[in-house]
């Protein structure tokens, strides 16, 4: 038998991910006995599009009709977005980073839970077999090797956006969630007027150790990702999609039922929670590294 309640969803941000969320939404309403209904978008921008309707903020944030609010803006954004949205008492999926610092991040999960809602921490990039198969392997890894290669986009330079760690928390995050739990051990910051590269060196209790780098330069265009582990026995184990690409639903989408599946249960993901939280406290201990002595 179908769940009869059917909540009332608005996406905040048409950028890359709000445009495929909202494109989303319209085409699958339902999740197991779970139902939805797209109520409306925000956006800077006039838009129409055939089947929901343009909503300002404070209508997301007032209107009775909207029990669920997924942020999709710039970083600088999350913080005030998600806040307002907790503070109205309305379930909250933000996209990665869910705040520019671990204290506010635990804030706001304290709020959601003496709000009652649901607080979400969007990451995609978790969404794979990557874990199982790492653990498949007939020898233990000894060093992970994490990297991002990409161009400027207008935010992801921006220091307003977050440290680099945290604008890039996706990559700290699957570190903790591949190798477990890790600690900060260095870090290191290079810029030129037209690139940077930023290194977070991170440490197991048994002493394996995780090498994090991003790269990022306004000449480079498109995205190139990689994870790779050095095993005991010498050799390397990398890791690659094995989804068939453009496999139906996204990532987006499957993000989504996963944040469903919490609102209908009312209960948050903890294990979400814990690695949230402690993927911002390493990106700011690396950040530590990377500053002057004075």
């Amino acid at each position: 038998m179908m769940n009869s309640k059917v909540y009332g969803i608005a996406v905040i941000g048409l950028g890359t991910a709000g445009r495929v969320r909202v494109r989303d939404l319209l085409q699958y309403t339902t999740h197991k006995d779970i139902l939805w209904c797209l109520k409306g978008f925000v956006s800077r921008r006039t838009l129409e599009i055939e089947g929901t309707q343009q909503l300002t903020e404070d209508e997301v944030f007032t209107r009775t009709d909207i029990d669920a609010v997924l942020v999709c803006t710039e970083n600088e954004l999350h913080e005030p977005q998600v806040r307002r949205g907790l503070e109205s008492g309305k379930h909250v999926l933000c996209e990665f980073p869910l705040a520019l610092s671990s204290n506010v991040a635990r804030e706001f999960f304290d709020l959601a839970e003496k709000k009652g809602v649901i607080l979400h921490g969007e990451n995609i990039g978790l969404i794979n077999d990557y874990k199982e198969r790492l653990g498949s392997c007939s020898t233990p890894w000894t060093h992970c090797d994490i990297s991002l290669r990409g161009g400027y986009n207008g935010w992801v330079e921006d220091n307003k956006s977050g440290i680099p760690f945290v604008r890039s928390i996706s990559l700290v995050e699957s570190a903790c969630h591949l190798c477990g739990d890790v600690n900060a051990v260095g870090g290191a910051l290079s810029k030129t007027e037209s690139s940077f590269e930023a290194v977070a060196r991170l440490e197991t209790s048994d002493k394996r150790t995780i090498t994090i780098t991003v790269n990022r330069s306004k000449d480079f265009k498109g995205r190139e990702k990689s994870i790779t582990f050095q095993l005991q026995d010498g050799s390397d184990f990398n890791l690659r999609t094995s989804k068939t690409p453009g496999a139906k639903p996204g990532l987006f989408m499957k993000d989504f039922y996963m944040f469903m599946e919490e609102v209908n249960s009312g209960q948050i993901d903890e294990g979400m929670k814990t690695r949230t939280i402690r993927a911002l406290e390493l990106a700011e201990d690396v950040h530590r590294f990377t500053e002057p002595k004075l």
